[in-house]
């Protein structure tokens, strides 16, 4: 849990909590749309991890990309190693606790690899995982930040 609170330090370091819709990323808002309907107060259910998982393969895709765009190819790899395990909901059912593992550990990665490229993510849309490992780890600031994501139900 040490780097997820490194990684929500990111997030308010660069001043990103989203607050209204029209700051935030359109593939953030396209997936904090999908999933606060069936995510808020509801993080173990299938249909929450599945879009979860849905909204996972876009960042991470959408990330790597941007770091082999800065030829920092062997970051991407990395990237693809450990968050390919949290986009994996969407094609077979895994327990809740496999996924907050998964996402816990595409968390660290990501926050790792900005610090270690200085390239970092949609980091709209990067708070959605953020929000689901705390959430998922019944981590008191789920609550503060899921209600952020009400806007979008």
């Amino acid at each position: 849990m040490k780097h997820i609170a490194l990684a929500l330090g990111f997030i308010v370091t660069l001043g990103l909590i989203t607050s209204t819709a029209q700051a935030a990323s359109e593939a953030s808002v396209t997936y904090a749309k999908r999933v606060a309907p069936v995510c808020i107060n509801t993080w173990e259910t299938p249909a929450c991890l599945t879009a979860m998982s849905e909204s996972n393969l876009v960042m991470a895709a959408n990330y790597g990309a941007a770091l082999q765009e800065r030829n920092q190819n062997a970051a991407a790899e990395t990237l693809k190693q450990h968050c390919a395990a949290s986009t994996a909901h969407r094609e077979q059912a895994f327990p809740a606790y496999a996924m907050k593992s998964a996402f816990i550990e595409c968390v660290n990665i990501i926050s790792d690899l900005n610090d270690q490229t200085g390239v970092a993510p949609d980091v709209d849309h990067y708070q959605l995982i953020v929000l689901a490992a705390l959430c998922l780890s019944k981590d008191p600031r789920c609550k503060p930040m899921e209600r952020g994501l009400q806007q979008y139900k």
